[in-house]
């Protein structure tokens, strides 16, 4: 069976002015709500699975921010203290160390180039599960963003917010209970527009 290649499903990090209509917003949320589950699948799904579209440049997604950045904080003294010397060896996280850096001192950028934050908050159950289940979300809802003309990443970091009680307290949820993923989405840069997409790297095969 042969068919048309998928497209490449590039990231954004720059984003036109125009701002995407919440019809717009609620079929890429649809399309990430109806990814699959992983083993078990939940008899009851109605709270298993949530979004959170916060509009960049108002006070609640401020606050988001400054949420995620005290996270990062004490992500950084926790691989710093666990990896002391070695954080900045060759094989340590050095260059991941830097960029949480960064969002510590000048902040999130996608919280300025984006018009919307997408979080996805998905319940943990037995077995744990949760983080494949919102790879499925994320990688739906990236496909239907892509056949919308918008564009989208991954925030990093963004995963830190499920160990922050006041972020729970923000998206009234109970805290500890969820796991948490988010995407940066909007429409692309004119001049990203104007650009003929990079072809897909040919996948590293090994067949057995």
């Amino acid at each position: 069976m042969t068919g048309e290649p998928m497209p490449h499903y590039r990231p954004v990090y720059v984003f036109s002015s125009e701002v995407p209509t919440r019809e717009v917003l609620l079929q890429v949320i649809k399309a990430g709500s109806a990814a699959p589950y992983p083993y078990p699948e939940p008899v009851d799904k109605t709270d298993i699975r949530k979004f959170f579209a916060f509009r960049t440049s108002t006070p609640v997604c401020d606050k988001l921010e400054m949420i995620l950045k005290r996270s990062v904080s004490t992500t950084l003294d926790e691989l710093i203290s666990f990896f002391g010397w070695r954080a900045y060896s060759p094989e340590g996280p050095g260059n991941y160390i830097q960029m949480l850096k960064n969002f510590e001192s000048s902040g999130i950028p996608a919280f300025r180039s984006a018009p919307f934050i997408l979080l996805i908050t998905e319940e943990r159950r037995f077995p744990p599960v949760e983080q494949e289940s919102l790879a499925f979300a994320v990688s739906h809802l990236w496909q239907a963003a892509t056949s919308l003309n918008l564009g989208i990443h991954l925030i990093p970091g963004i995963s830190y917010l499920s160990r922050r009680s006041e972020f729970f307290s923000l998206v009234r949820l109970p805290p500890g209970k969820y796991a948490v993923a988010g995407v940066a989405i909007g429409y692309p840069h004119e001049e990203l527009q104007e650009n003929e997409p990079e072809p897909a790297p040919e996948p590293v095969v090994t067949w057995l």
